[in-house]
């Protein structure tokens, strides 16, 4: 077998592989040989576990779980934004100067990221290379590889989208010596090596229906970012292909509206539901690895007398993101979504603490009027009800408190409903009006609970109004902006926080600098 160039990335790391009860303590090398680690079936699934250990960490890091809402058109810095580091979430929101090189927050994701290529990279080999004794374990190595495929096509994806031009990282011949060497790959190859592994996988994978649920890589799934690939590149015959591949998928349907978000049930319950294509999951049982998602849209509500810190009224809150004023000018009021969706009016449930003057009850709404006449002028503390998004909300189906900070829910990735979305933005950008309207009209359907809401036609502003309709708030936004030429004027229009700072240099990120220093490689432009 080969050894694999792992030590480009900044800086060197241990192997620890997790299966089962068992934990395999490599000692750190510059180089692991393959043939060491992955000399079992079980090792080369440890190897592959930790590919999902790897990618769904950054949804842990405090600074870095909800990095793909910011800085675009439907999100403003919370009353809070102020309290994290300039090089996390609060430079990736507003583009100032927080946004650098030097980040650790950004250093943290790169590295990451390439950790967990490395490892497909085993995983990949070692599906060409293993010695199968039946039939059952070449069966399980193909599984294998078409998880691996899909993984580090999903890693590439985000890394191209965000950096541009980056390193590939490539196998080195057996016995050959580490080398820091790590030049930059054109995007176009990061691209076409995305689109060959998704191709492949799409073979290899089963269905939904056929594997083991929300948590893995499923043949929707390889489709799903093949007709995302394909849109960033302009190829929109083969984007709607694959998005008509996973609309046809019969693993899926779209789900009620309060449905796809909740957690009745649990792991195997809603959390589980047949709109979802890939879901990062979060075990209740491992204590020391939450996610940090669920409290980022909360406001600071239970500042406002009369107001208690609840799980129903939406527990500990953080206030690190809010909707921007332009995303709540996009509902009509029949609009399911705008219920289901988000949480627009708090409760008094402390009347004893209510402001003299005011005649407020247990389970009234609060009245704007209240929380202004409360906050005496002071604009951040009259934001602390804003209307918010709840698509991140835990309750405590999974034993949550009102005073925590994080959660267990599942981070959800990719649903259906983008299947739809996909191919009407293929099919619109090729002049299929008729195919991309109808696509959009199921999710109207859906969303208003009858026919009487369709378009009859469809633009790219419509179509951009009704993608942030369904998935606002879910990190889908940012590349859609950015692949059509949009995510400057959107800015500069819809995010306060950001439209003085944002640049033509933003539509990349900045290359971290120590990996810069060690490979020797040029920054982005800009930085």
């Amino acid at each position: 077998m080969k050894n694999y160039h792992i030590s480009f990335l900044l800086g060197f790391f241990l192997l620890a592989f997790t299966a089962c009860d068992d934990i395999l303590e490599r000692e750190e090398l510059d180089v692991i040989p393959a043939s060491q680690v992955l000399n079992t079936l079980g090792g080369v699934e440890a190897v592959l576990f930790q590919v999902y250990e790897i990618t769904r960490s950054v949804h842990e890091n405090n600074e870095l779980s909800v990095y793909k809402q910011c800085g675009t058109d439907l999100v403003v810095n919370g009353t809070h934004m102020v309290d994290v580091n300039a090089g996390g979430m609060q430079g990736m929101n507003t583009y100032n100067n927080g946004l650098v090189a030097t980040s650790g927050p950004l250093n943290d994701m790169w590295n990451n990221y390439y950790r967990a290529i490395s490892n497909c990279n085993l995983v990949i080999q070692a599906s060409e290379n293993f010695p199968v004794n039946n039939a059952s374990e070449e069966a399980a190595l193909l599984k294998f590889k078409g998880e691996a495929l899909v993984l580090r096509a999903y890693v590439y994806l985000e890394l191209v989208r965000r950096w541009g031009n980056i390193p590939l990282a490539v196998p080195l011949p057996e016995g050959a010596e580490p080398v820091r060497e790590a030049p930059l790959s054109p995007a176009s190859d990061i691209y076409a090596l995305i689109l060959a592994d998704l191709t492949e996988a799409v073979t290899l994978l089963p269905t939904r229906n056929e594997s083991a649920g929300v948590g893995a890589p499923s043949k929707g799934l390889a489709n799903l970012l093949l007709a995302e690939a394909h849109l960033d590149l302009g190829n929109n015959t083969e984007a709607a292909a694959a998005a008509e591949a996973v609309i046809a998928d019969n693993s899926y349907q779209l789900q009620p509206l309060d449905f796809i978000f909740g957690l009745e049930g649990g792991k195997e319950g809603e959390e589980n539901n047949q709109e979802i294509i890939l879901s990062w999951v979060f075990d209740p049982a491992i204590q020391a690895r939450p996610q940090r998602t669920v409290q980022m849209y909360v406001p600071l509500y239970d500042r406002v007398p009369g107001v208690a810190r609840t799980l129903g009224q939406g527990a500990r809150p953080w206030g690190r993101l809010s909707p921007s004023p332009y995303y709540w000018t996009l509902f009509d009021e029949e609009d399911g979504r705008l219920e289901a969706w988000h949480k627009t009016e708090w409760l008094i449930d402390e009347e004893e603490n209510v402001l003299d003057g005011w005649d407020l009850r247990n389970g009234d709404v609060v009245p704007q009027e209240y929380v202004r006449a409360w906050a005496d002028g002071a604009e951040r503390e009259a934001r602390y009800m804003e209307p918010t998004t709840t698509k991140t909300w835990e309750d405590g189906t999974y034993g949550r408190l009102e005073s925590d900070a994080e959660g267990f829910r599942n981070v959800i990735v990719y649903r259906y409903a983008q299947a739809f979305l996909a191919g009407a933005e293929a099919y619109l950008k090729s002049g299929n009006v008729d195919r991309a309207t109808e696509l959009v009209n199921v999710l109207r359907d859906r969303a208003f609970g009858d026919t009487e809401h369709r378009f009859t036609t469809l633009d790219l502003e419509t179509f951009m109004e009704e993608y942030a309709r369904e998935l606002g708030h879910e990190g889908h936004r940012w590349y859609l902006l950015k692949r059509n030429n949009l995510l400057l004027e959107r800015v500069r229009m819809y995010n306060r926080d950001a439209a003085p700072n944002i640049q033509e240099y933003h539509l990349v990120w900045p290359i971290p600098q120590s990996f810069i220093d060690l490979a020797g490689v040029s920054q982005n432009p800009g930085y």
